[in-house]
């Protein structure tokens, strides 16, 4: 058969088995993403003719899958969360971006110059590190049926830094763009990059997520009792929501995962307890796991396929030790002066599970400039992603029986 064909076959039967899927959860060792990339490698170990998953060919088609993925997962996230915005509810994830984030951009990208890879290669593949997933790291996140300020601190923090650092991952990104299109020899253009992608996108990103949640949530929940006319809420309406806000920001030329966050907070503070924001999370959660797991069976069949042929010992060592080192001892600097136990602080210092975010920044970085070794980012941050779902699943399970 046509690679289409088996291509259509594959997804939406892993599609049909997802509600029969999730049930296996409870068997704690494994997950559905788990399972999704033993599929892949299964199915690109049997003779079939299956699209070749080469990353560097289908650049652009990977850049639209994770892209749009990523901001319906931040929807989900956003839309988590009771407590009310404050710089005291939000002081930890904040910090977790401006200590925990930037640290580990530092320690990767040195480390990545160290072992050979040029400049804007070693801060680009620090920048890919950094985000934290909100669709992987589900499993240890608030729940939306939970009572107003009442979720477990581990959960809360995780869920909002999820949401916040997908969106604060870029404008280091676009500093390895710059770098690999400018090179150091003239370094005039930083503070364009400071001011343009760094201060004006975070801004207007933020502005716009406000605005529009604002205003969204006002029509939803407040003009109808105005009016006496109450329109059919349909849980849909969170995709539709999520592509709207992104695409005004994105035209705005600011950051749209920022924007899709701090609108879906914006929302969920209108009528918490209200019945709109469990259907409207519960068809964003049905979405986004249905794409995590067809980006999962293609990073099965990348693994059957290459087994990380491009992938060095050093890379080895340097995935290793960002995962059990360099995030868990950054990660842990913003909690020093909270109330948590040291128990929960190294929960959350170690629980910065890495996923489709990942992809996309590469993905959007290789579409802006060309860079050396892209077959060896590709090969690290795919064993990357493929430890850190294993390791942090079963590290996962363990807080969730200790703490949760």
């Amino acid at each position: 058969m046509d690679t289409d064909i088996w291509f259509y076959l594959i997804v939406g039967l892993m599609g049909l088995l997802l509600p029969w899927l999730k049930k296996i959860e409870q068997f704690q060792l494994i997950n559905v993403p788990i399972v999704a990339i033993l599929v892949g490698v299964t199915c690109y170990l049997l003779p079939i003719n299956l699209p070749i998953p080469n990353p560097i060919k289908y650049n652009d088609e990977i850049l639209k899958l994770t892209e749009i993925t990523v901001i319906i997962s931040i929807m989900g996230a956003g839309l988590k969360l009771n407590h009310k915005f404050s710089l005291k509810n939000y002081r930890i994830p904040l910090l977790l971006v401006c200590i925990t984030m930037i640290g580990c951009i530092a320690s990767v990208a040195l480390l990545g110059w160290w072992i050979g890879l040029v400049p804007a290669s070693a801060l680009l593949l620090a920048a890919v590190f950094a985000p934290t997933d909100p669709v992987l790291a589900s499993d240890i996140q608030v729940e939306i049926e939970e009572t107003t300020e009442e979720e477990h601190p581990v959960q809360y923090y995780l869920t909002v830094e999820a949401g916040i650092n997908d969106g604060m991952a870029f404008p280091f990104t676009w500093l390895a763009i710059l770098l690999a299109l400018n090179g150091m020899s003239s370094m005039d253009w930083v503070s364009d990059w400071f001011i343009v992608d760094v201060l004006y996108r975070i801004i207007v990103g933020i502005i716009i997520g406000y605005v529009t949640g604002r205003v969204i949530a006002w029509l939803f929940f407040e003009l109808p009792d105005r009016v006496k006319i109450a329109p059919k809420r349909l849980g849909f309406l969170a995709v539709a929501i999520t592509f709207f806000i992104y695409g005004v920001t994105e035209a705005a030329h600011a950051y749209g995962f920022i924007a899709v966050f701090v609108s879906a907070v914006t929302i969920r503070q209108f009528e918490k307890q209200h019945q709109f924001h469990k259907e409207m999370h519960d068809v964003v959660a049905q979405v986004e796991l249905f794409l995590i797991t067809i980006i999962l069976v293609f990073l099965g069949g990348y693994i059957a396929t290459y087994w990380f042929k491009e992938l060095t010992l050093p890379l080895i060592l340097i995935c290793l030790g960002f995962i059990f080192v360099i995030r868990p001892v950054f990660g842990i600097l913003p909690t020093l002066k909270s109330k948590m136990s040291w128990k929960e602080r190294w929960a959350v210092s170690f629980l910065g599970i890495k996923g489709i975010g990942s992809f996309f920044y590469l993905a959007f970085a290789l579409s802006k400039a060309d860079f050396l070794h892209e077959e060896t980012l590709w090969s690290t941050i795919a064993f990357l992603v493929l430890v850190s779902i294993i390791v942090h699943r079963l590290v996962g399970v363990i807080i969730k029986k200790k703490l949760l």
